[in-house]
């Protein structure tokens, strides 16, 4: 662990410094970490250097600088925030020692010199009561690292296995355990935060929040924009019901039945053109979330002409949309079953 909340970081020219500020930017907007650019290496704590594949050091070494590796042909925002947290010490999420129960890692088929970052942490790897997310930015896709092409990581989730490996920004847990890791303050007293909110990382007498509450304890539901449907809650019945949600904003739906039950549904969206070589990403596409840990990052639906067809494991799902202002529609048929 670093003792520095300032991380001085050096680019070698050959690199585009524009992405590695922008990756920097997403880590610092999160966090209570800073990073400062240097033109002179021997006065960076960082630096990154063009390499052949993306690859650093675990945490705080004896060398210093701690050298990080990106490939200049293969710029990538998501693999250097990636590799710039596993610096600052945060393993890799496929090596929890609960990834048996989420994914399948084919060790075989591994180039045998990367084999050590597939590598299961029973002992040291800290979760901060975190559960799994498949979505983090600390995943590993399908096919990285292996060899002749060969699939080097199995979703048990099938419908996720589109987004391993592929996030550009920190999930909600990423920036928690990275929060926890470094910008916690036991000494200053903040709110008993509320669902899943947790010590600000910058404004630390109150709570961060999931990305649709705020308040100080995280106690308020923040209204949604005017684009969208103003309506938060839907309870669902066996009964079938259509309806069509106004999504093109910011906006936060939650559908609720009784304990006992699931709920089916059917989304697709409407009114926009759909393109079907759209592939969906953070920016373009509404969250659903079907955990029952609301922090657990959902799938990820786009304006890509398919639908959604999902039936829940727990009794509730929610819809969180993050669109630029306009006046795109979704579609949604649901009911509640056994």
């Amino acid at each position: 662990m670093w003792a520095e909340k300032e991380i001085l970081y050096y680019v070698d020219p050959r690199l585009d410094h524009t992405l590695i500020k922008v990756a920097l930017y997403r880590i610092s907007r999160e966090t209570c970490l800073t990073f400062k650019r240097v033109t002179v290496r021997r006065k960076a704590l960082f630096v990154y250097l063009r390499g052949e594949r993306y690859r650093t050091n675990l945490g705080k070494g004896k060398e210093i600088p701690h050298k990080i590796f990106v490939p200049f042909f293969f710029e990538d925002i998501g693999k250097t925030i990636r590799e710039t947290m596993y610096a600052l010490g945060v393993d890799y999420e496929h090596n929890r020692w609960d990834r048996d129960f989420y994914v399948r890692v084919y060790i075989n088929n591994i180039q045998p010199q990367f084999r050590e970052y597939f590598r299961k942490n029973n002992d040291s790897f800290t979760t901060f009561g975190s559960h799994y997310d498949l979505r983090s930015v600390m995943h590993f896709s399908l096919y990285e690292y292996g060899e002749s092409g060969q699939k080097v990581i199995e979703s048990g989730d099938n419908l996720m296995a589109p987004f391993l490996g592929k996030s550009q920004h920190l999930t909600f847990l990423d920036a928690r355990t990275l929060n926890k890791k470094y910008c916690t303050y036991p000494y200053i007293e903040h709110p008993n935060c509320l669902l899943f909110g947790y010590q600000h990382p910058r404004t630390p007498t109150r709570c961060k929040c999931l990305p649709f509450l705020t308040g100080d304890a995280c106690q308020t539901v923040i209204p949604n924009g005017n684009l969208c449907t103003q309506q938060h809650l839907f309870i669902v019945t066996p009964e079938t019901r259509h309806l069509v949600l106004n999504v093109g904003g910011k906006c936060s739906f939650v559908f609720e039945t009784l304990l006992e039950r699931r709920i089916k549904f059917h989304l697709k969206f409407i009114n926009t053109r759909q393109r079907s070589e759209m592939i969906c990403t953070t920016e373009n596409s509404i969250e659903i979330k079907t955990n029952s840990y609301l922090t657990v990052s959902g799938y990820l639906f786009c304006p890509n002409g398919r639908s959604f067809i999902f039936k829940t494991r727990h009794r509730m799902f929610t819809i969180v949309a993050n669109f630029p202002p306009s006046n795109l529609q979704l579609r949604i048929i649901y009911r509640s079953v056994f």
